[in-house]
């Protein structure tokens, strides 16, 4: 591709950084550590350090994309050590008091790294394995080599180092081991020695955590067990002390005077140090399921987080509290953040000028609704929507929840409704007002995959369009109830996106679907005389790739997609003309492109890869001006905010990122001559993309509005190369997302009463009441088969909404009784369901604490 010489000016964006992350990956008391009053956590491939005095986060990103499954702080807390899973993985140590853009990678580990320690005797780190690995690693600083090492064929869960740091102690399953910290040689590895605990009858528990001791009690150490166990030793491995609790020990923190054990149930235990007597209650978080109203931030603003003793407790269900212990009788919540517990799905932003900036839904049943005040930060949670299965009862807490999540979101265009698409593929809307359901409707037989809002003011009608995994698109009236107004079944496979838009030239509104067929329509809506809409397909653009996603900018008049082929495609919205196209990522391994993005600006658009990067490019200079990564999982979702300032992602390690976008206070007043790579457009193609225009025209003035474009037609495609073989090889957040896949059974799907499984049977029973007109047809559909499956014409033959499609007049009758059935159902769907409205949101759980860290820093308990 040749390059042209232009005069360019630099970017609008001077940084772009990470200012909050909502969410928290650490599922073990290993993957949680403190020094002084920062608490570091991990979130994807990034470790989250936590100020409890400032309340501030503070980032370290690894660019590896790798899941953090350990971290340690130095002595001194001025490094910090993660230890991450994958093929080889590394343990890599940052110097804190730097920029933390690099770091020093140690590794002899093959799958995963469980634990990682620093010494209490400075210059060492001791490095553990996976159960797949096994072995236990002590790495020398100073040299940046392994000192010592020994293989273990158990599964190890926690590791803890004495306070004089000539040994440390390890615990896993039927596992308690003490070993010497003595290398014989700093420039190679010897052998690692220890000795089994004596543990007597406990042998064969399964331990979780050990702690050692501090100060005068710098002799002793203590272990917690599945079975509610509690253990101390001594130095010489003898067991001092026991005591079994009511529930399943799983994890420990100490402080001067008290040892802190995580249990199952929420249940949180204050011990004491000598004689494991329980010396106070710490309170149970909230319930599982319980409905949140909004927090008023006011009263959290005059809360004193001075001179207390602080517990921190990470839950299993992703929250985390902080507990303020000075006063023992009346123990009080200094600060609780509640996150997402599973995948990550979609965000919606929200342009009112209250509280409001964010709406998020996830595969744990739950919307929930964001403040981000981004000058400081507070309970971070407004509001939180549990969604629940028209065949849920009340279960037994012990039973696993049925996930039924949104997969896909959106405000109405006032911003008083928002409508849910989820994995069952029931549509729900909710009052913004009330958050009150006010409708569910089945409409499709499986996940919904898109949905969006469109206003017309001429025809004095709200549209909601839906597409989703079983290649149907449902259009519903909004404004009246969401009564079906049509069902549009143009694609063969599933459908990605639905946009509505809205014409420069003939003012009138469309609707645009890309699906995995490779297909993008074009339609035009109307409305007769007889009150009907029509929508009519106008275009139909056939490429080589599948599309994934699309972003509209109406104020340019463009449609940008991205492809499987990683390359990003822009259409014009009135004549469906491609303007221009380029890749977003040159490499095979670099996957392929997932969901797309533009700010209000039109300038800056961003772009998820499969390969968990996040592009922002910039439209002016035609350049990719930043990667960013953080996310462990593949990104399902991106927004701007609508002044421009931030971008939303949410991914499949259920954590939010909130990336700042800083902009330059102006541009540079010298201009730079520099090489710039036009984006892949050729003069000869936009020659022939002008005779395929005029074709375009010719065709539409003899009123045929059914133009499909395909590949040999249209030589703007770039190749006829697709990565699918590369692609299978990357690891996906969702297999059941999987395009490769696309073309869908529907006889696997239905639902007996869905929208679309109605549709499909009053269209089979259609087709085959008029037999002679189907015999006719047979040799047109063998002709079209290049085009559409046989399956997706006889749909296409019984709904077309253009009056050309309509041979005569029983076609018609047809089809306006097959809309008045469908309507029908969906009336007694919405009735049905909202009677059904009222959810039971207490569900009597409460998550598991997962790791338990006490404030050091203020502990002045002897004193009291």
């Amino acid at each position: 591709m040749s390059s042209n010489v232009a005069t360019v000016r630099k970017s609008k964006l001077s940084s772009i950084k990470v200012e909050h992350v909502l969410g928290f990956t650490s599922i073990s008391n290993s993957a949680v550590a403190q020094t002084q009053s920062t608490i570091a956590y991990a979130a994807g491939s990034t470790t989250v350090l936590y100020n409890n005095d400032t309340r501030k986060q503070d980032f370290v990103i690894s660019n590896t994309r790798r899941t953090i499954t350990s971290i340690s702080f130095s002595p001194t807390g001025r490094y910090l050590a993660t230890g991450e899973k994958g093929h080889n993985p590394k343990i890599r140590i940052w110097d804190l008091s730097g920029d933390r853009t690099s770091c020093v990678a140690l590794g002899d580990h093959q799958f995963a790294i469980n634990c990682v320690c620093f010494s209490t005797k400075p210059g060492y780190l001791v490095s553990i394995g996976s159960e797949d690995d096994g072995y236990i690693c002590v790495w020398n600083l100073k040299n940046k080599t392994k000192v010592a090492s020994n293989k273990c064929l158990v599964p190890i869960y926690g590791i803890a180092f004495a306070e004089d740091g000539n040994h440390f102690v390890t615990v896993g399953h039927h596992h308690v081991k003490f070993w010497n910290l003595i290398p014989k040689r700093a420039d190679s590895a010897s052998p690692l020695f220890g000795s089994e605990a004596i543990l007597g009858e406990h042998k064969l528990n399964s331990f979780t955590d050990v702690i050692c001791g501090r100060g005068s009690y710098a002799d002793l150490m203590w272990t917690s067990s599945t079975n509610g166990l509690i253990c101390q030793f001594d130095k010489n491995r003898k067991l001092l002390a026991h005591r079994i609790l009511q529930k399943n020990a799983n994890c420990l923190a100490i402080s001067d005077s008290y040892l802190v054990v995580g249990c199952d149930e929420g249940v949180v235990y204050v011990l004491s140090l000598q004689t494991l007597e329980s010396t106070m209650s710490i309170p149970l978080p909230h319930c599982l399921g319980v409905n949140f109203g909004f927090v008023n931030s006011q009263q959290q603003l005059n809360t004193s987080i001075a001179n207390v003793i602080a517990i921190t407790c990470f839950y299993n269900d992703h929250s985390f509290y902080i507990w303020d212990i000075k006063n023992r009788e009346s123990i009080e919540k200094r600060e609780n953040h509640m996150y997402h517990s599973a995948c990550g799905w979609a965000i919606e932003t929200c342009s009112r000028t209250d509280q409001l900036a964010l709406i998020t839904s996830s595969s744990d049943n739950t919307v929930r609704f964001w403040p981000l005040n981004h000058n400081e930060i507070d309970e971070t949670l407004m509001k939180i929507i549990y969604l629940k299965n028209k065949n849920d009862s009340k279960q037994d807490s012990s039973e696993s929840v049925v996930k039924v999540g949104g997969r896909c979101i959106k405000l109405s265009l006032d911003g008083l409704s928002l409508v849910i698409g989820d994995f069952d593929g029931n549509i729900r809307a909710f009052d913004m007002i009330t958050f009150e359901q006010t409708a569910c409707i089945e409409a499709h037989d499986n996940e919904i995959l898109t949905v969006d809002f469109g206003q017309s003011i001429d025809m004095d009608v709200t549209f909601l369009a839906t597409g989703g995994r079983d290649r149907f698109i449902h259009v519903f009236d909004a404004s009246r109830n969401y009564q079906l107004i049509t069902t549009l079944a143009d694609h063969s496979a599933i459908v990605t996106a639905v946009r509505f838009t809205f014409s420069s030239i003939t003012s009138k509104l469309g609707l645009i679907s890309a699906s995995a067929d490779k297909s993008l329509i074009f339609r035009s809506i109307s409305k007769d005389k007889n009150g009907t809409y029509q929508f009519t397909r106008l275009h139909s653009i056939c490429e080589h790739n599948k599309f994934q996603d699309l972003a509209i900018h109406h104020q340019y008049n463009r449609i940008y997609t991205t492809c499987r082929d990683r390359t990003i495609r822009v259409y014009n919205i009135d004549d469906g003309k491609q303007i221009q196209t380029w890749k977003c990522s040159t490499s095979d391994k670099d996957g392929y492109l997932n969901k797309i993005g533009i700010d209000a600006s039109g300038r800056y658009l961003a772009i998820s890869c499969s390969n968990k990067y996040i592009y922002l490019w910039d439209l002016k200079l035609q350049e990719c001006i930043s990667s960013l990564c953080g996310h462990d999982k593949d990104v399902n979702d991106l927004k701007f905010s609508h002044d421009g300032h931030y971008l939303y992602s949410i991914a499949g390690d259920s954590c939010i990122f909130i990336w700042k976008l800083v902009k330059a206070d102006s541009l540079s007043s010298s201009c730079q001559t520099t090489e710039v790579s036009e984006p892949k457009l050729d003069v000869e193609l936009e020659k022939h993309q002008l005779e395929i225009s005029s074709e375009l025209t010719e065709l539409n003035n003899e009123e045929s509005f059914d133009i499909m474009i395909g590949p040999k037609d249209n030589e703007s495609v770039l190749s006829n190369e697709d990565d699918e073989t590369n692609v299978n090889n990357l690891d996906t957040t969702n297999e059941d997302d999987d395009l490769e896949n696309s073309t869908i059974d529907t006889s696997q799907l239905t639902r007996e009463n869905s929208l679309s499984s109605k549709f499909r049977q009053n269209s089979i029973q259609n087709r085959l009441s008029d037999t002679p007109r189907t015999e006719v047809n047979e040799e047109e559909n063998d002709k079209s088969t290049s085009i559409e499956t046989s399956e997706s014409l006889i749909f296409e033959a019984v709904l077309s909404d253009s009056s050309t499609n309509l041979k005569n007049s029983d076609d018609i009758r047809e089809s306006e009784d097959l809309r008045l059935s469908l309507n029908n159902i969906t009336a007694q769907i919405i009735d049905s369901k909202t009677n059904q409205a009222e959810i039971d949101m207490q569900q009597e759980q409460v998550g598991s604490p997962i790791s338990v860290v006490v404030d050091l820093t203020i502990n002045n308990a002897k004193q009291e």
